[in-house]
């Protein structure tokens, strides 16, 4: 009962914008106090999947009455898979709306249908294609730009709904677990050479996504890695939370892509500092990750020791990646004239703060949702190691350089050149990765032609089948 007001924002935003954003974050709030009062306990899936939203109204892009019915959908507690067919729909519906339905019309009728047979077959865990789709894995990972050019931050709360599920549901899917932990390793690495390349801020962000998403994916198909997968929930939704919202405004204020920038480290140091911290923090995720698949795969496992060695190019190749991204935006020459944000600087200041403490101590983490469920808390790893020398060693470089004024920065890419001139080359800082891995980027997907063709399609003939297939899928 107390669930249902959650639709008050989505009604609320009709009227006032602002509104629904304060009555969203006012229901929310008493969602949580009703739990820790007792009159209204909610299982921890639910608990995290209202926390993340919370956290998500940070960014002043996100939109209210999509995070809201997401998050309705979320906490219901509806049968079978039915949560998972209701926020596919939902999704469509909200990009058809857009205009911008062609992949996602097409991989949710394309997940639909294999959800279908699998009912009709008995198998147990129809939902998985379902899941692969919203959390935006492979072979779905393209239609995520579309989402993050059109709704910013819905991609990660449906994202994190979807992989929760997929968690609580652990035993059902026993079958295709290793499917889904080759596939959330994959993901991960889709998601490093597209970020590699990406110009606008929607592919990087989705990029972001895929990296995080991926790891979560591989952490919750494995029975042994529950507690990796329940320490990674809080500091991956505030580390994807910190770089979205610094950076969905950029664009937005002066209308370029990623090259338009360089020099706020200047101007938006805060900014600039959580940025960087945050790249740090997913570093070491996904170098934990490789760690402890490496670790099982030494105990006797081959396929977790390649998997884990695929993570680890994965951890080394992001950090190259986070590296890019961050010197096109916030090192070199200023080529704009973005301004502070505000007391959105407060607020992003605080949750990188926040993200790192959680990030640095697992245990902080773990002990934070068993107080939310009251469950005993899970054992995992006293301290993120990595993640402390790096915060070391950035800390003593800042001081280090704080007297200093360097005339030229040394490139690891080819000696000594200014951060000038490697932006003002093509563009592009990188420019031999797409040539060593060329191969790899000149492959073609076949969905292309076809979701531009449902590009053109009435959107109404494609909620129209999605729907009818939601519903056989429900009967059966």
């Amino acid at each position: 009962m107390y669930q249902a007001l959650l639709a008050l924002p989505a009604f609320a935003y009709l009227v006032n914008r602002r509104a629904a954003r304060l009555l969203l974050v006012a229901v929310q709030a008493f969602l949580l106090v009703l739990h820790a009062a007792g009159f209204y306990p909610m299982q921890l899936q639910q608990i995290l999947v209202i926390v993340v939203s919370l956290i998500l109204l940070l960014d002043p892009a996100s939109n209210p009455p999509l995070i809201a019915l997401i998050a309705l959908i979320g906490v219901t507690p509806l049968p079978g898979i039915l949560p998972l067919i209701a926020m596919t729909l939902l999704l469509v519906i909200a990009l058809s709306a857009r205009k911008s339905h062609g992949r996602a019309g097409l991989y949710a009728i394309v997940a639909l249908s294999l959800t279908l047979i699998l009912e009709y077959s008995g198998y147990p865990y129809a939902g998985a294609s379902l899941v692969l789709m919203l959390v935006g894995a492979f072979p779905f990972q393209k239609w995520l730009t579309d989402l993050y050019s059109n709704y910013k931050s819905a991609g990660i709360l449906v994202a994190f709904t979807a992989v929760i599920y997929l968690n609580e549901n652990l035993v059902a899917y026993a079958s295709v677990a290793q499917l889904l932990l080759f596939l959330g390793a994959f993901t991960t690495i889709v998601g490093v050479f597209q970020c590699m390349i990406s110009r606008r801020f929607a592919d990087f962000l989705s990029t972001i996504h895929q990296i995080t998403f991926g790891i979560l994916l591989v952490s919750a198909s494995v029975v042994e890695l529950d507690a990796l997968f329940y320490y990674l929930l809080l500091p991956a939704a505030l580390s994807l939370t910190v770089i979205n919202s610094v950076h969905d405004g950029l664009g937005e204020k002066t209308g370029e892509g990623m090259f338009g920038f360089g020099g706020l480290s200047s101007s938006m140091r805060v900014e600039a500092a959580s940025v960087l911290a945050t790249y740090m923090v997913l570093f070491s995720l996904v170098s934990m990750v490789a760690e402890v698949l490496m670790r099982i795969g030494v105990e006797g496992s081959i396929g977790f020791t390649l998997l884990g060695c695929a993570m680890l190019f994965s951890a080394a190749a992001s950090l190259a990646a986070f590296f890019r991204g961050y010197t096109l935006i916030f090192e070199g020459p200023s080529k704009s004239g973005v301004t502070p944000g505000g007391s959105l600087r407060l607020a992003v200041a605080l949750v990188s703060a926040g993200d790192l403490l959680l990030a640095l101590v697992p245990a902080w983490s773990l002990i934070v949702l068993s107080l939310a469920s009251g469950g005993k808390p899970l054992e995992f790893e006293s301290l993120n190691v990595l993640l402390l020398v790096m915060l070391v060693a950035a800390s003593l470089s800042a001081a280090i350089m704080g007297g200093a004024k360097p005339v030229k920065f040394k490139s690891w890419m080819g000696g000594y050149a200014g951060v000038g001139d490697l932006q003002g080359s093509k563009g592009e800082i990188f420019t031999s990765w797409r040539e060593i891995f060329k191969l790899v980027y000149d492959f073609k997907s076949p969905d292309d032609g076809v979701s531009g063709a449902m590009e053109r399609a009435n959107p109404l003939i494609i909620l129209a089948f999605v729907a009818a297939l939601a519903i056989v899928g429900v009967m059966i």
